[in-house]
């Protein structure tokens, strides 16, 4: 599984997904780089809507022949509710396919909110 997040969110990441093997990367390009060396079962994006990065790197998996699901998710709050930022997300990606989005934020970060990611995230992966 590929992470494009920043450093603060890892560490929930990692206890979203325990005994996952995860890469985080930091740039488009290593994460261009990352999906050539291999497999990738999961994408997991963090996206702010200002935030052209995201965009371009999920333009670049989009592009890819591999199929995988992606998954975005938002980190931070602000003034607008989870459901209208995301939803203002989508309309801004438009064709780019993700297959999901969490805010992170409707979820706390313990062992029951985490749990409740966990199963969703699950379900996306290959058996």
């Amino acid at each position: 599984m590929v992470a494009a997040v920043s450093r603060d969110v890892r560490p929930r990441i990692r206890a979203l997904l325990p005994g996952c093997t995860l890469r985080f990367v930091r740039s488009g390009s290593e994460l261009v780089h990352a999906l050539d060396e291999g497999q990738c079962a999961l994408l997991i994006v963090q996206v702010h809507f200002d935030e052209s990065a995201a965009l371009a790197a999920l333009r670049c998996v989009s592009s890819r022949e591999q199929s995988f699901p992606v998954i975005c998710v938002r980190d931070v709050a602000c003034d607008k509710p989870g459901h209208a930022v995301l939803d203002s997300l989508r309309m801004a990606l438009g064709g780019v396919a993700a297959r999901l989005f969490i805010d992170l934020v409707e979820h706390r970060d313990d062992e029951a909110g985490n749990a409740r990611v966990r199963a969703v995230l699950m379900q996306l992966l290959p058996a």
